[in-house]
């Protein structure tokens, strides 16, 4: 069933590819985009982790971390993934629990929509490495979700077809609205000094 925002996170506890131990509620304080791909060798997913690691130092400055999960094993992840440094969390979910938590879905009309109308994007997927594989999930359809500072779920996106993800321009507004809350606080901060100076001028 789709997750519906805002509302709370559904923390987990795994290990990433390497082994390490990842615990989701630990980036509470951060924002965090929680982003569901399909297997590992997938043109349309390969396509996006480069986006992803473009951005990724940049939008962590600003206080967002990125987690991955694919429905393929370790070693396939570390083997189409990551044999390209990847700066940013990587989770195996071959079981697809954590797909079921989430509520993201599969589907062979999502699949066949992005085979013909999102074909500029298989294209750029071959090219950074993606190729298509025989994984049993291959109708999985991507989701992401945009987690606040305070662990809610603050936006959900399931994808159209099997090559949509919730658009850059969006992450990139994600990740600067703890920017654009300190401006808002330093404003406030401001006027409300502003307002005591006043006070302190005015006769009694």
């Amino acid at each position: 069933m789709r997750l519906e925002a805002p509302c709370k996170e559904i923390d987990f506890r795994t290990k990433d590819v390497f082994g390490e131990h990842f615990q989701l509620s630990d980036f509470v304080g951060r924002r965090v985009v929680l982003s569901f791909f399909r297997d590992a060798a997938c043109p349309f997913c390969n396509y996006r982790i480069y986006e992803l690691t473009q951005q990724y130092d940049k939008w962590k400055n600003s206080g967002l971390e990125i987690v991955t999960v694919f429905s393929d094993t370790s070693e396939q992840v570390r083997k189409h993934v990551a044999k390209r440094p990847r700066p940013f969390t990587m989770i195996s979910d071959a079981k697809l629990n954590l797909y079921d938590h989430y509520g993201v879905e599969q589907s062979a009309t999502a699949l066949f929509k992005a085979l013909i109308f999102r074909l500029p994007e298989i294209i750029k997927g071959l090219a950074k490495g993606g190729r298509p594989t025989n994984n049993p999930h291959i109708k999985i359809v991507p989701a992401d979700f945009l987690i606040d500072i305070d662990g809610r779920i603050s936006e959900v996106w399931y994808g159209k077809n099997t090559a949509d993800h919730i658009p850059m321009e969006r992450l990139e507004k994600f990740a600067s609205a703890e920017e654009i809350m300190s401006r808002r606080e330093m404003e406030d901060e401001l006027q409300r000094l502003r307002n005591e100076n006043e006070q302190l001028r005015s006769p009694d």
